[in-house]
């Protein structure tokens, strides 16, 4: 994180981001915060931040479990919160519960475990 700090965006120009899930971590995050970006390394290390930024939002309603501990993912948001501190995706409504925008994001990752349980009865 050191060799790219301050480097994500810290406002928007995008009037309404997109909200995306993550992998198979079911973390998500907005298409105006930088992620994914070129530096994979970067990208690996914010897995962690918007794991546990997502478990902010939703609160203990998260039923899909962490990826990596969670203490360990609280250690690397606290981590990103110091090497980039004005970064969008810290912003207080984006990084704190909010019984809305948690069950919008767990019917996104219901809809992305359905697709991958899906892709995986084709096989």
């Amino acid at each position: 994180m050191i060799y790219n700090k301050n480097s994500l965006p810290k406002e928007t120009i995008v009037s309404n981001p997109k909200m995306e899930i993550e992998g198979m971590s079911w973390a998500v995050f907005w298409e105006d915060e930088g992620l994914p970006t070129p530096s994979l390394n970067l990208t690996r290390a914010f897995v962690y931040v918007i794991h546990y930024r997502t478990f902010l939002i939703v609160g203990n309603k998260n039923e899909t479990g962490n990826y990596g501990p969670k203490y360990f993912n609280k250690l690397m948001f606290k981590l990103a919160k110091v090497y980039f501190p004005d970064w969008i995706g810290f912003n207080k409504g984006r990084c704190s519960y909010n019984p809305e925008l948690g069950n919008r994001v767990l019917r996104i990752q219901k809809v992305a475990e359905w697709k991958l349980n899906k892709m995986f009865d084709n096989e």
